[in-house]
Formats: structure tokens, C-alpha cells, sequence
């Protein structure tokens, strides 16, 4: 059973090194995602606070409304550090395709776009991480390396469970096999819990989503106008939900794309749980009535959502403050030290076996020992 292991743990980790390494380096730059972002382009995302605080939401709405003639605002996501600009999200009349500018709260000025997700530095980064630029496809594959991800975990963690004791021994002055086999087992039983999170809600946002895109296609709704009634009142709605929700504070706004589409808030609740997402609860509106049609609270959700909804602070440390993010950036560096160690054992062991081959082969009066019998040697524990 052990030998079998061994042999799959192998397998996977050489199939997947290489997805793994790119996801765990572009993960660990997408902790900082926003502060990355702040320094590559300080224009596109760093604003000042004034005084007077924010701009009510149907002020930032009119302006950029009035900026954009042609184009629809379908959603709106407000930072919680007041030192970024708002994220908003449009689309041009006549199409389908979704946009996004950049707009300070505090003065209603857009500062970029619009201009596809992509088109900025982290927004390549978080599509590389998710897609591989390979749209639904590539969410597939991303998929399937978080699935891997998984199953290097489970089977890392059997075939490493006695080695406990000398986990953080590094033996620097041996081989470079020895030296590796040690990181690989350190980095691996210590990051282990880490990668299956992130193996686990990779796995679970990608796979349903791009399946269901792959086999039945992916609707494309132009948007030939505005969608909801003038007299809406944004303000009112956040005021509302809040009331709605005790505690409620909106993260995003959706706006409709679709014919007979809601107004939806989404936000996060107070909560004594410190892994709550800032998306978990929802108010919904009617888009011509202003009427509440739906709200849902994830306190009292059920246990599943109560689950799912840490998933994003998780998989990104959007959690417990700057350690908590350090933290995480270090540790999404471990599958990508995993694949090259992996790599560099069972490289070593290759050139081993084929090494013991030839000099059992060549030795004078000796029979070659059989090849299965080596290869179980080079893949003993040191």
C-alpha cells in the first residue's frame, strides 16, 4: 500500500508541479492584491479622504452616469480601506461585455476606464490565477490543480506521519536529495491544513462554475439601456437594508444586466466569528419598485452557508489584519517549493536507480538485480 502511495503521491505532484507553482506565486502576490495594486498603478486605485467623508451613492451614480454616457453601471463594489477608490463595473450599450473604471468616493471623479479587468496589473494576476487566461477552460484545468492540490495533501500527509519528530531538521551539508526530501517533508506536514483550504475552496468555486459554462453554454444578455427606475434611490436602499439586517453593511452593489433583475446588496454582518465574508448576507430590492423582495441574514443561515461563507476570507487571509496576510503570503509559496523539491527527489532517485542499474549490470559474475527492486530502494525514507 505504502509503495502504491508513494507512486501516486509522485505522479500527481509531476503532473501538477508546474500549475501549482504559478497558482501558489500568483496567490501569494493577490494577499496584497490591493496594496500591489496602489504601487503599480498609484492613478488607477490610491485616493485621498476629505474631511466630509464619502459622497451619498446616488451622487457617485449620477456622476458617473453623466460621465459615461452610453454605457450602464451594473455593479459597485465600495473598499473597505478608504484609501482605494471604488470598483465599478459597466457595460457598454449594445453589448455584453463587462467593463471597469475606478472612481473616487470622495469627489465622484473616474479616475481610469473603462477598461476590461485584465487590462491592470493584479486584475492579469487574478485571471492568470483562476483561469490561466484560458477562460472557462482554463477555470477547469485551475480546477483540477486544486483537486491535485488536494490529494497531494491527504497522501503527503500518510506517507510523511512519522516524521514529526524531526520535522524542521534540514540536513544542509548532505546531498542535494537529502536536503530536498528534508524541505519537502517540512514544507509539506506544515503547510498541509493551508493547502487543503486552498485546494478545497479552489476546487469548489471553479469546477461547478466552469462545467456549467462549458456544457450549457454562457448566455450573452446586451444591455441596450438602464434597467431600473429612475426614481430608485441607492442611499435609501443601504439605509433600508440595515434595517433589514441589523448591523448590515453593503460591500457591493449589484445592479440588473438582465430584464426583470433585482437590485441586490451584498455586505458583512457584526459577528464573533473573525472568518466572516464581507459578501455573506443579501438584501434584495425590486428594480422598478424599490420594494424589498428578499433578504437573507448568514447568521441565522443554514450550517452549509454558514461554511461556505468563510471560504473567501480563507483562501485569500482577508482575516485578522496584516499577520494573518503575512502569513498567508508566505505560506502560498508552499506548493511552489513543493513542486520544485518534489521535482529535485525524484529526479535524484531516477538518476539513482538507473546509477544502481548499470553498476549491477556491469559488475563481473553478478546478476542485475531486477529494476521494481530498485526502484522500491530509491524510494525509501531517509
Amino acid at each position: 500500500m505504502s509503495k502504491r502511495l508513494w507512486q501516486i503521491h509522485s505522479w500527481l505532484g509531476l503532473i501538477a508541479g508546474l500549475g501549482l507553482l504559478l497558482i501558489g506565486v500568483t496567490g501569494s502576490l493577490l494577499v496584497f492584491r490591493n496594496d500591489v495594486q496602489a504601487l503599480v498603478n498609484p492613478n488607477l486605485l490610491r485616493v485621498e479622504p476629505t474631511p466630509a467623508g464619502r459622497l451619498g451613492h446616488d451622487r457617485l451614480l449620477a456622476a458617473v452616469v453623466e460621465k459615461l454616457p452610453g454605457y450602464e453601471v451594473t455593479g459597485w463594489q465600495i473598499q473597505r480601506n478608504p484609501r482605494f477608490a471604488d470598483l465599478v463595473y459597466v457595460i457598454q450599450h449594445g453589448s455584453h461585455e463587462w467593463r471597469m473604471i475606478t472612481v473616487n468616493p470622495f469627489t465622484a471623479e473616474v479616475l481610469a476606464g473603462p477598461m476590461e479587468t485584465n487590462d491592470t496589473f493584479v486584475g492579469w494576476l487574478l485571471e492568470f490565477h483562476y483561469t490561466f487566461l484560458g477562460d472557462h477552460l482554463g477555470m477547469l484545468i485551475a480546477g483540477l490543480f486544486a483537486v491535485l492540490l488536494c490529494l497531494l495533501g491527504l497522501t503527503g500527509a500518510w506517507l510523511y506521519r512519522d516524521f514529526w519528530r524531526n520535522l524542521f531538521t534540514l540536513r544542509w551539508r548532505k546531498s542535494a536529495r537529502i536536503f530536498c526530501s528534508d524541505l519537502h517533508k517540512m514544507v509539506g506536514i506544515s503547510s498541509v491544513a493551508f493547502n487543503l483550504i486552498l485546494g478545497f475552496t479552489g476546487a469548489y468555486w471553479n469546477l461547478p462554475h466552469a462545467v456549467e459554462h462549458l456544457v450549457e453554454g454562457e448566455p450573452e444578455t446586451t444591455i441596450n439601456g438602464r434597467l431600473y427606475a429612475d426614481t430608485i434611490s441607492l442611499d435609501r436602499m443601504i439605509k433600508q437594508a440595515g434595517g433589514e439586517i441589523p448591523g448590515f453593511q453593503t460591500s457591493y452593489i449589484s445592479l440588473p444586466w438582465a430584464e426583470g433583475a433585482d437590485i441586490t446588496l451584498w455586505g458583512r454582518v457584526p459577528s464573533r466569528s473573525p472568518i466572516r465574508s464581507d459578501y455573506g448576507s443579501t438584501v434584495a430590492f425590486d428594480a422598478q419598485t424599490g420594494v424589498v423582495k428578499s433578504s437573507n441574514d448568514i447568521r441565522t443561515a443554514g450550517a452549509w452557508a454558514q461554511v461556505a461563507d468563510t471560504f473567501y476570507p480563507l483562501h485569500f487571509g482577508d482575516f485578522g489584519g496584516l499577520p494573518v496576510k503575512i502569513l498567508w503570503c508566505l505560506l502560498g509559496f508552499s506548493p511552489g517549493v513543493l513542486a520544485v523539491s518534489g521535482t529535485v527527489i525524484w529526479w535524484k532517485r531516477k538518476r539513482r536507480v538507473a546509477t544502481r542499474f548499470a553498476e549491477n549490470e556491469n559488475a563481473p559474475g553478478s546478476v542485475a538485480a531486477p529494476l521494481p527492486a530498485l526502484v522500491v530502494q530509491a524510494g525509501d525514507r531517509e
